[in-house]
């Protein structure tokens, strides 16, 4: 067979009202979400005979818009072409004159893909495709300067990985934008509610979210959504949902606490590493009290009212000087061991050319199925303009992870020890003052050498029994992406931490 199509006219229909009222705007936002999953009424269901292991549902009416491809020939894996569906999935608010559509890439387990865990995967930025991990690092085939070649490295000889371009905007997803994490998390829940439906084989699954950089941000803030959402369905309060099986989530390199982040960049600029020169280092310091007063003062705002929205984008402008504003001279922050004469630092990253590429050919466009009028980016500058709007970055989402670890969800962190984007004493720093049942044993634990105990390749701070509740791990020559700089042994560090098996 070529292609499964499932492409259906939008409809805008009402939604039941709360039941009760909600502490925030996110949650508020989400009882509609919850109550449109019920009205995706599957009025015939049929299943392709695919050599898939199992083939998404194909309803002929639904009540949100949904397009489905099985792309074939663009995406070689080691053991042929890769198993894959790919399409987008119409978001709340959606209409075909707004439209609101979220594109994904599903490549499927090769090995017992309707039980595997599913891995969510998406980028960083804001406005990062999310079609970066797959492609580059983890996904069944790799991108080179001109061609698609398989990936000895693939974590999807055993694992589903769907990959997300989000929020709207990024990549190949088109339409209305958001402008904030907490808003983008919703969009999360209402695709991944949409997107079982269509896949109700792999609800039952154990759901792993990945991502980096500005996951830190996205990643706390969706695993609070789905987690709030589960404990409203174990209540009865929510009886139209799916219940998504969270079990544990993997952050490389994130940006989620300003004030640790700044307070130890510096540190890592010009302490371990001579990223600034000696002058530049005096200049940086002199301004580095004014940002962290400026964060403090951010923080006495919540919401997104105009008057936070100002506090942060006040507090971003002072801080990211420090970070952006004195010449490196040729080091490049997002590996200190490499150097960039480029102008444009993107030119020393070869692998976003070789996304822009890939997704402007011809022939890839039509396997998956994008409109026309679908221009890719994979790193979108409206995105990124609409979460600067909100000062977004500054909002210290390492707090959503309290409750999560105290609820059960087990949490990786991978740092690639010579990135200075998303510098590791920040980093390590947060993790040791989040207020969890395993603060002190976290705080004194040791770093020990893996995999191997004279191995110099990377630490291991685990605390809970298998891989860890709670896990640091510090790779030490990967840049902002680890994945990449060492993909056979971030490939080991996600087979220890779904399988949830001990490091030693």
């Amino acid at each position: 067979m070529g292609k499964l199509h499932v492409q259906v006219a939008n409809i805008v229909i009402p939604v039941p009202a709360t039941t009760e009222a909600k502490k925030s705007t996110r949650t508020s936002k989400l009882s509609a979400l919850v109550g449109l999953a019920v009205f995706a009424a599957l009025a015939t269901l049929h299943y392709c005979s695919l050599h898939f292991a199992a083939a998404p549902r194909s309803p002929t009416t639904l009540r949100f818009y949904a397009n489905i491809t099985q792309p074939r020939g663009i995406c070689p894996s080691v053991r042929g072409d890769a198993s894959s569906y790919a399409g987008y999935i119409g978001l709340s608010g959606d209409t075909e004159d707004s439209p609101r559509r979220s594109f994904f890439w599903l490549f499927e387990a090769e090995e017992d893909a309707p039980n595997a865990p599913i891995i969510l995967t998406f980028g960083g930025g804001p406005g990062t495709t999310g079609m970066s991990r797959p492609l580059n690092s983890q996904g069944p085939c790799l991108l080179t300067a001109n061609d698609t070649i398989p990936n000895p490295d693939r974590v999807t000889q055993h694992y589903n990985l769907l990959a997300l371009d989000h929020p709207i905007g990024t990549g190949l997803s088109y339409g209305l934008k958001v402008n904030n994490s907490q808003d983008s998390a919703v969009d999360v829940y209402d695709f991944l509610q949409k997107f079982f439906l269509l896949f109700p084989h792999l609800a039952k699954n154990q759901f792993v979210v990945l991502g980096g950089s500005y996951g830190g941000k996205y990643i706390p803030n969706v695993a609070t959504v789905i987690q709030e959402q589960n404990e409203a369905i174990a209540a009865g309060k929510s009886t139209d949902a799916v219940h998504i099986n969270l079990e544990s989530l993997m952050i490389s390199n994130p940006s989620s606490d300003p004030i640790a982040h700044y307070r130890w960049l510096l540190y890592f600029y010009c302490e371990l590493h001579t990223v600034y020169d000696a002058e530049t280092c005096t200049e940086m310091y002199a301004k580095l009290p004014e940002c962290l007063d400026l964060i403090d003062a951010s923080l006495q705002h919540t919401g997104f009212s105009d008057s936070a929205n100002a506090a942060r984008r006040a507090a971003r402008e002072s801080c990211s000087y420090i970070a952006w504003g004195g010449d490196t001279h040729g080091v490049m922050v997002e590996n200190v061991h490499t150097r960039c004469d480029e102008e444009n630092t993107l030119d020393c990253l070869p692998h976003f050319k070789w996304l822009d590429w890939y997704f402007h050919d011809s022939a890839v466009l039509r396997e998956l199925g994008i409109p026309p009028f679908v221009n890719f980016t994979a790193l979108s500058d409206d995105v990124e303009a609409e979460f600067a709007k909100t000062g977004d970055v500054m909002i210290p989402t390492h707090q959503l992870y309290e409750p999560l670890l105290a609820k059960g969800i087990r949490v990786l962190h991978f740092i690639g020890a010579l990135d200075g984007n998303c510098a590791w004493p920040g980093v390590l720093s947060f993790l040791k003052l989040l207020k969890t049942p395993f603060q002190q044993e976290f705080i004194h634990a040791p770093d020990i050498p893996w995999p191997t105990a004279d191995s110099d390749a990377a630490t291991v701070r685990a605390v809970g029994d298998g891989a860890g509740k709670m896990t640091y791990i510090l790779i030490a020559s990967g840049g902002h992406f680890p994945q990449q700089d060492e993909p056979a042994l971030v490939k080991d560090i996600m087979e220890h931490w779904i399988n949830n098996r001990p490091w030693f």
